[in-house]
């Protein structure tokens, strides 16, 4: 039988491996890409005007939370100062923004980290999270799902529309996600 603490443990346990960029399975960001006949790969396409490509990994579950690993890659040829937290907002299908409460830090994942200022040279990788629960506590209120995040990565760079590959933002009725702090790639 489980305990009502146990059960917050494994989902901590779930969140920090996110956090740290790993999965249950052993996958994460320093894994090779999946083959792109799976649709997991992101298209690395043409790199934006701020030097700077926002992409996504896959979604973590447990107990109805979820964690959406948000990555910045430097793709362009100049350093790139990244400060903070990126900029997120969640939008419908339609890419309409969605009334949705964004709150910077989670003390479920990070502790509550400190912002931090930091260079991604080029061909180097930061990333940040974005969490949420999939909670349903009124029948009479429509669930919400956001089929695409629009981030903004930093000063001087364009916010881009991306969109998770494994379904989507199934927030529930809680109408809320929080976003962890930009860390440099094996932090």
């Amino acid at each position: 039988m489980r305990t009502r603490g146990s059960v917050a443990f494994a989902a901590a346990a779930v969140f920090t491996a996110v956090a740290a960029g790993c999965s249950a399975d052993g996958t994460g960001p320093d894994a090779p890409p999946p083959p792109s006949a799976t649709g997991r790969a992101p298209s690395p396409g043409a790199c934006p005007e701020s030097g700077v490509r926002i992409t996504l990994g896959d979604t973590e579950a447990a107990l109805g939370q979820r964690a959406l690993s948000v990555f910045l890659d430097n793709c362009g040829a100049r350093p790139f100062e990244v400060s903070g937290y990126p900029d997120v907002a969640v939008l419908d299908a339609g890419r309409e923004e969605l009334d949705v409460t964004v709150r910077l830090g989670t003390d479920a994942v990070d502790g509550g980290r400190a912002r931090s200022t930091f260079v991604l040279r080029p061909g180097q990788r930061a990333r940040s999270g974005v969490l949420w629960r999939n909670t349903v506590t009124r029948a009479d209120v429509a669930a919400t799902n956001g089929a695409y995040l629009r981030v903004a990565p930093g000063r001087g760079a364009a916010a881009q529309t991306v969109a998770p590959h494994d379904g989507p933002l199934d927030l529930g009725n809680t109408d809320a996600v929080e976003v962890t702090p930009w860390v440099p790639e094996g932090a």
